[in-house]
């Protein structure tokens, strides 16, 4: 906090006469010319990132040791590490729920699950059969509430969000996340000791909302302490890191659940995940920092002869930071119903669930089809299906972030000003491959006789870069539109993209069963087509959209000023 008040009427005098520095790093940042406030509050309003050929820091570099933006490197890094490998063990349930599917159908059958092991050394499920026809033969419960282990949750992600991000506003992205994963931690040993469908059910419900809590969170906190013009770099390594952790999980489940338990998956993530959780406490600072719309823009508040504290040790372990403001987190809430329609936040939303219910539907049947003649796969190698997720991580990780900010920044260089829309031009590759991946996963998955499992994994890569890379794309797409509504932006859709999934996905199985691999998936293949088609639509449209609605929050200062604090 600063030891003087930068409102005061000098300092209001002194704003008059800033500058739009230029400068090519911060390092080298100084203000060297002047202008009137208003000419550069203008500039900065219209989203220019470059002038002149040079870079404009967005938001500007302060002087201040607490802004957020001033961290150190290695504590950026070593934060959102923590951040993201929490947030890949909370969600590696969800994700690999896939390669349980069979052994839960057993489980709750009254069956020893490791008979699996002996069906696939047998050659696995007959050939020609709908592989979830057979599990259902096995008289345990309804496949439909078996999977509800995997959709119930998603409905829980996107409810949950509706409430964290608003209260993140509130109260601060740290105590969020901190009692949220407490309480995802717990749902995870629930889950281990529960004796019953219904009671594992409720346990990943409850683990579901410290999931909510990262995936609602992690970009959000980006925006806190990296600059516009290196988002889609953090945020796809974060989104890649996190599939690289999930993955190692999915190659060790088999032999956990054959060789251990079941249970041993929730007991091991939330053992590595409390390790993590007390490394966020450790190393992840409040990130909530106030910025009028102007400092957001590129154009630097004048603190000359401002006296700052230091940023210390027990500073960044404090839990809370400034004071609690409910009414922006009210009004946070509000923003989000108010700005759901708005065009960009709407396609965003949508072109999202699609990906991630084709992503969790083809996860959910994946080892189903692989231990069905003539594949065969023995249960041991079924996790070795994730080496294609994982390569399709890792290029999302280079293509979705290094190389998108390079484009991105190379058009802003170009045009003299960063537009949102470049985005969308970053977005086209994942949309075609994840369309690409949920033909393949029909065919191959609903025919293994005719076509070979290298298919099979094929289709898998391409759904998780489409899923993967729309994610990260997308995400920096919203933040840029709408810096200053960025947690009602991120509210929608971090929360809407997980209740329109549930509902895509709710039905799966009974898809599966009726339909077949084949015609399940021509369903999300339509709904992604649909949505991608809109992308040219969305890129020449956008710029009209934002200029006709409100970028601001009706929840800053009266009437909707846009000059006062904005620490969304």
């Amino acid at each position: 906090m600063s030891l003087e008040n930068n409102s005061s009427p000098e300092a209001s005098l002194a704003e008059k006469e800033v500058g739009l520095n230029v400068g090519k790093d911060e390092s080298a940042y100084q203000i060297n010319h002047v202008e009137t406030f208003q000419t550069s509050y203008e500039q900065a309003i219209e989203g220019n990132l470059y002038k002149d050929g040079e870079l404009i820091l967005q938001p500007a570099p302060t002087r201040d040791p607490l802004d957020p933006m001033n961290m150190p490197l290695w504590n950026k890094v070593l934060g959102l590490g923590c951040l993201a490998f929490f947030g890949a063990l909370i969600a590696s349930a969800e994700i690999i729920l896939g390669a349980a599917l069979p052994v839960f159908s057993l489980e709750y059958a009254g069956i020893d699950p490791k008979i699996l092991k002996t069906i696939t050394d047998q050659g696995g499920f007959p050939d020609g059969t709908n592989p979830l026809m057979y599990l259902q033969d096995f008289n345990g419960p309804p496949i439909f509430d078996i999977y509800l282990l995997a959709s119930i949750p998603l409905l829980v992600i996107g409810v949950s969000n509706l409430f964290l991000v608003p209260l993140a506003i509130a109260v601060g992205r740290r105590p969020v996340i901190l009692v949220a994963g407490c309480i995802s931690m717990g749902g995870a040993i629930w889950a281990g000791f529960s004796q019953s469908l219904p009671s594992h059910i409720g346990a990943r419900c409850l683990q579901a909302i410290g999931a909510a809590s990262i995936e609602s969170l992690i970009p959000f906190i980006i925006q806190d302490i990296i600059r516009v013009h290196q988002r889609n770099t953090w945020i796809s390594a974060v989104f890649a890191c996190q599939g690289v952790i999930i993955i190692a999980i999915g190659f060790s489940a088999p032999y956990i659940i054959l060789d251990l338990s079941w249970r041993w998956l929730y007991y091991i993530t939330a053992i590595c995940a409390s390790f993590f959780l007390v490394g966020i406490f450790w190393f992840l600072p409040e990130t909530r920092w106030g910025r009028t719309r102007a400092e957001i823009n590129g154009v630097p508040r004048n603190d000359e002869g401002v006296v700052y504290q230091p940023r210390t040790f027990l500073y960044n372990i404090m839990p809370f930071h400034g004071k609690t403001e409910w009414n922006k987190g009210l009004w946070a809430f509000v923003d989000v119903l108010r700005t759901f329609f708005y065009p960009q936040i709407l396609f965003v939303t949508i072109l999202n669930a699609g990906f991630i219910a084709a992503g969790f539907g083809a996860g959910l049947v994946t080892a189903p089809a692989l231990i069905t003649k003539p594949w065969s796969w023995p249960f041991y190698h079924i996790g070795l299906c994730l080496i294609a997720v994982l390569i399709g991580a890792i290029a999302v990780g280079i293509i979705s972030g290094g190389v998108a900010d390079i484009l991105a920044n190379f058009l802003a260089r170009r045009n003299g000003r960063r537009q949102p829309e470049n985005q969308l031009i970053n977005l086209i590759l994942p949309c075609i491959l994840g369309i690409i991946g949920t033909i393949l996963f029909g065919l191959s998955g609903g025919d293994q006789s005719e076509y070979p499992w290298i298919m099979f994994l094929i289709s898998l890569g391409f759904l998780a870069f489409g899923f993967l890379g729309c994610n990260s794309i997308s995400t920096v797409y919203v933040l840029e539109c709408y810096p200053h509504l960025a947690g009602p932006a991120l509210v929608n859709v971090a929360s809407f993209r997980w209740i329109i999934a549930f509902f895509l996905t709710f039905y799966v199985p009974d898809w599966i069963l009726d339909l077949g691999y084949l015609k399940t998936f021509m369903i999300y293949f339509s709904i992604i087509t649909a949505l991608s088609l809109c992308i040219p639509v969305v890129y020449v449209y956008g710029p009209y959209w934002r200029k006709k609605l409100p970028a601001h929050s009706i929840g800053v200062g009266r009437s909707g000023d846009t000059d006062g604090d904005v620490n969304f």
